[in-house]
């Protein structure tokens, strides 16, 4: 459907006219004036775009029938019927927060729609466009220091490494237990090993980029 309009239901928002492109999906809200004055749950998103990028979504998920929130306030009909139960998909992006752009941080676009062909054949080429992207990594390698963050650092991983799933990257995750674990891995590892990973994560101490970053200089050394 790239260059056609498709009118999909997204959450917080209402209609909307939807285009694929060859970098994005783009969408126009049909009745601003609706959510024109009122908070939204889209609201909540960190940044509200009408266009989403592709090497910005990292999941693209079919759900199941059920609701999906239009503009608060509002009743109005939507593709025949009420706003409430229809066929839905989620688009999950990073983006930049709100409040600390420097950050980058999860959000959902969730649409609707009354066939669920539509839903499919729209999950499906989604699918498509992000899965052609050749720079996406599949299996990362994560170093987890937990004494960062105030000894939060195993909870971080585990707050995140949900994303990786959704976004079916494969994690080997190590957790650091001495001061230069991390150099260590990396430098007795061998190049045949080490080109099975696409990237190398660290969750997060000064200690282990700064190991990273020689361990890297060592490599490409030898």
């Amino acid at each position: 459907m790239q260059g056609d309009g498709e009118v999909l239901f997204l959450g917080g928002v209402g209609e909307v006219a939807v285009t694929l492109g060859h970098d994005g999906l783009s969408f126009l809200p049909l009745h601003p004036e609706l959510g024109s004055s009122c908070l939204s749950s889209i609201g909540l998103l960190p940044k509200l775009e009408n266009k989403i990028k592709f090497s910005d979504v990292y999941a693209v998920e079919l759900l199941d029938e059920g609701p999906v929130c239009g503009p608060w306030n509002t009743r109005i009909v939507v593709q025949g019927k009420k706003n409430s139960e229809m066929h839905r998909f989620a688009v999950h992006v990073i983006t930049r927060s709100r409040k600390h752009p420097s950050q980058l941080v999860p959000c959902e676009y969730l649409f609707g729609h009354k066939d669920p062909e539509t839903c499919k054949s729209l999950v499906e080429h989604l699918s498509a466009c992000i899965n052609n992207e050749q720079d996406r990594p599949k299996n990362l390698m994560v170093f987890v220091h937990p004494l960062c963050g105030k000894g939060r650092g195993c909870k971080n991983w585990e707050m995140v490494a949900p994303l990786f799933d959704r976004a079916n990257v494969n994690t080997k995750v190590i957790i650091t237990k001495r001061a230069g674990h991390a150099y260590d891995t990396l430098a007795s590892i061998s190049d045949k090993e080490l080109k099975k990973f696409d990237g190398v994560v660290a969750v997060r101490a000064l200690d282990i980029l700064e190991a990273l970053r020689n361990a890297k200089d060592i490599r490409t050394m030898g």
